[in-house]
């Protein structure tokens, strides 16, 4: 079991507004820890289990609901299942905001199902936009939403059913500039990125 308790959250990093990371502007959190460890993993360093920055839920979700310009939450990883004791809490402020959730996860509906666990079963129906199944480095793709072909998008409620006939379009990629590096959110291919910051080095924009 992850080492904090079930009030917190274990997080690898955050972004306040994204629009690469389900639909709308959103607020994205990874969470850190992953018990599936996919080889060529976007974020093999959010893969250990081990405390990274443990934050109470209710500060989280004051940081959230702080950022006025966005219409929900997406949760990436890691693997967010490992915490969804404590999503759920934070979810059940977040929803009273109508704020809307959408998650990742590399386990199956299925499997999530399959586990039996009342907790994940109260998590799943908090659930708007949730996006299955473990990272395949061969089926890599750049469809929206997806970072290999075998992953699915399912709509656990009505909220955004018009992004139905949207889920074989392709993704998109955000990047954020900093002094002297830059990072993305999305699927981006690793060459494109590594020459990207060779510039940067560079000192050419």
């Amino acid at each position: 079991m992850p080492p904090y308790d079930n009030y917190s959250i274990n997080i690898a990093a955050e972004l306040s507004e994204s629009m690469a990371n389900g639909p709308g502007k959103r607020y994205v959190i990874w969470v850190q820890g992953c018990c599936f460890k996919c080889p060529g993993c976007f974020n093999s360093a959010f893969q250990p289990i081990v405390p990274k920055n443990i934050v109470p839920v209710d500060i989280i979700a004051r940081r959230i609901l702080s950022v006025k310009s966005i219409e929900g939450v997406t949760y990436s990883g890691g693997e967010p299942i490992l915490q969804c004791d404590a999503l759920v809490e934070l979810n059940n402020i977040l929803i009273k905001n109508d704020l809307s959730i959408v998650c990742y996860t590399g386990y199956t509906l299925e499997e999530l199902y399959q586990l039996n666990n009342s907790k994940v079963i109260d998590f799943l129906s908090q659930i708007d936009i949730l996006i299955d199944g473990r990272y395949q480095e061969a089926n890599k793709t750049n469809l929206i939403w997806r970072g290999s072909r075998n992953q699915k998008v399912h709509f656990l409620t009505d909220r955004y059913k018009e992004y139905q006939a949207l889920t074989n379009s392709n993704g998109e990629i955000e990047l954020i500039i900093g002094n002297d590096k830059i990072k993305f959110t999305g699927i981006l291919q690793e060459e494109i990125l590594r020459r990207l910051n060779d510039r940067m080095k560079k000192g050419l924009k």
